[in-house]
């Protein structure tokens, strides 16, 4: 529930107390000493932005004072009818209180990129102990939600300035995240506190963030249509800032860790999963803020969008438009591309392991580096992780799915082929009280594509 305060002078009472009586609700007014009078109604939240639309095309928010509070208990003749009749509406923010709203959950820039700093030292951390922990930690002090949801309310509310001054927080802040796991990861690996032959990739939770994939692209674009469907309405947002650091901190920290330890191939992937993502968050809140009906004001009164934009910030918009724009694309088409490489090295091999040679092995899951447009000087890394029931050699397999990839991809690949045996003894007991307990045995060998080397 709200409650309007709006003092309006003598002359334009009349147009306001109709607006309110068409919605059926129950205000009283105080008469001012200057020609002015206070009019109070509740609303329910449903009703606001309705309301306040019809004032302002009314012209009353030009002559106005107006204060928009939240109202606790409501007791009038009629506001319940006044809320049952408005029920089934969404109960979405008016623009003026989404406006407000944005503001207040903006960080101060020292507090943000402190909190930014904090939060990808964490996911880094985490990273390398190979520790969902304290990725979620991080994922909770994260501030970037804040600047996440302000780009897209800044086009549609019109507040070019708030855009502007969002793209470049978003900018800064992951860049900020960036340098600082590289840095930190710098320190961790060249004084001892990790093995100084830990290989990145190998670590299961960095694994994951390899590249961009489809589903990477639908978890971000979902972060960024429950923030905007969050903010937008008395639905709990507790959780909305967790979902959008968990598309974003943890890929910056991938990226920062990358270079800390050398590994082009590694980086671009990662740093293209970031971009990704930051990139899907801020269009699903854009198309879930038009989806729930925010319009810029420019389109709703026919105007242009240049003429919306301030002369003074009209170079910093335009720029940024432009910037966005060569940016989606360039990262479209990279992600495209990968994805494209992804699926013709899932579909190789899995018509590879399907021919009868194979009928012993059990794909359990292919992991693949960032595997975007040839040229490259390193070759892509795919490897092939497979259970088998028994000890049965399979020498050829890494060399010849390196050949097939190749012929199918055009692009030169690293194969690794990893086995897991196990053995299971299983035996009734005869006895109510002896409890079966099943024994596994495992062994691990790696086949790649220059030979055999038995891990453990």
């Amino acid at each position: 529930m709200r409650e309007l305060h709006i003092r309006i002078p003598d002359e334009r009472l009349d147009d306001v107390t109709s607006i309110l009586d068409d919605y059926g609700g129950d205000f009283t007014t105080i008469t001012g000493n200057e020609g002015d009078t206070l009019v109070l109604c509740p609303i329910p939240t449903a009703a606001v932005s309705l309301i306040l639309d019809e004032l302002r095309e009314a012209g009353i928010d030009d002559e106005s004072y107006t204060v928009l509070t939240k109202a606790e208990i409501v007791e009038t003749p009629n506001f319940d009818g006044f809320r049952e009749r408005h029920s089934t509406t969404v109960r979405k923010l008016a623009k003026a209180e989404l406006h407000e709203k944005i503001r207040e959950i903006q960080w101060p820039y020292q507090l943000y990129y402190l909190g930014t700093i904090l939060s990808v030292i964490a996911a880094a951390a985490g990273l390398l102990l190979d520790q969902p922990a304290l990725i979620i930690g991080s994922m909770i002090i994260a501030p970037q939600v804040s600047s996440a949801l302000a780009a897209p309310t800044g086009i549609l509310l019109g507040d070019w300035k708030l855009f502007v001054d969002s793209v470049k927080e978003q900018a800064l802040g992951l860049g900020v995240a960036i340098i600082g796991a590289a840095v930190f990861g710098w320190l961790v690996r060249w004084t001892g506190f990790v093995p100084p032959g830990l290989v990145l990739p190998d670590i299961e939770l960095v694994g994951v963030r390899l590249a961009p994939t489809f589903l990477s692209t639908i978890g971000a674009v979902i972060a960024g249509v429950v923030g905007a469907f969050g903010y937008t309405t008395e639905q709990s947002t507790t959780l909305v800032g967790v979902m959008i650091a968990a598309a974003l901190i943890p890929a910056a920290a991938a990226t920062g860790l990358a270079m800390a330890w050398m590994a082009p191939l590694f980086g671009i992937g990662a740093f293209l999963l970031l971009l990704v993502n930051i990139l899907a968050i801020n269009l699903g809140a854009f198309l879930t803020l038009l989806g729930m009906g925010y319009q810029p004001d420019w389109r709703v009164a026919d105007h242009s969008l240049r003429e919306s934009v301030p002369s003074e910030h009209q170079v910093a918009v335009y720029g940024m438009l432009f910037l966005l724009l060569v940016v989606t694309l360039g990262t479209g088409y990279l992600t495209a591309t990968n994805i494209v490489f992804t699926q013709a090295v899932n579909q190789e091999v899995d018509r590879t392991l399907d021919q009868p040679a194979y009928t012993n092995l059990s794909l359990s899951n292919v992991q693949t580096t960032y595997g975007g447009p040839s040229g490259r000087v390193e070759p892509t890394n795919v490897t092939v992780q497979v259970s088998r029931t028994s000890n049965q050699g399979y020498a050829d397999l890494a060399e010849r799915l390196e050949g097939e990839i190749e012929r199918r991809t055009n692009q030169d690949v690293k194969v690794t082929v990893e086995f897991t045996e196990s053995q299971t003894a299983d035996s009734t007991a005869s006895s109510a009280t002896r409890r079966d307990v099943p024994l596994t045995y495992s062994m691990h060998r790696t086949e790649t594509d220059t030979g055999v080397r038995a891990v453990d």
